[in-house]
């Protein structure tokens, strides 16, 4: 099933960030020109550079964004997927309107790549633990 059985576990999500990532700048640049590599190579190294990084660590948030927590981790890691869902598919609404209006090409995927990691820390902190072990009831 995981054909990066060969690298070290700790690489194994890095090599898949930076493959993948190296395909969408080949589209972009296909697509848009040298412009989308200027946007797409940054964002993909520093991508790698991260997940490399918690690949090295031992902490909840790794556990959480690698997908290898026990269940209470897995239930936020769930928590937090529903709230960049939900943000993402009201900003896809409004920025596609907007980009329409004033006839832009390239930054309304710039906004919603930058959402995506700002709504994964809004998600962490608004359903952390709080002391007593009890999780925030947003919304309640």
């Amino acid at each position: 099933m995981n054909m990066l059985k060969f690298l070290p576990p700790r690489l194994r999500i890095p090599v898949r960030m930076f493959v993948g990532g190296s395909v969408m700048t080949v589209v972009g640049v296909i697509i848009s020109g040298w412009v989308a590599a200027a946007f797409l190579v940054p964002f993909v190294i520093i991508v790698t550079v991260w997940y490399y990084h918690l690949g090295g660590g031992d902490s909840d948030v790794a556990a959480v964004v690698l997908g290898q927590g026990d269940e209470r981790q897995a239930y936020r890691r769930l928590r937090m997927q529903a709230l960049v869902g939900r943000v993402l598919s009201m900003a896809v609404a409004v920025i596609s309107v907007v980009a329409v209006a004033v006839k832009a090409t390239l930054w309304p995927i710039a906004v919603l790549v930058a959402l995506l990691p700002l709504t994964l820390l809004a998600g962490w902190v608004l359903y952390r633990e709080h002391p007593g072990g009890r999780e925030q009831q947003v919304g309640h």
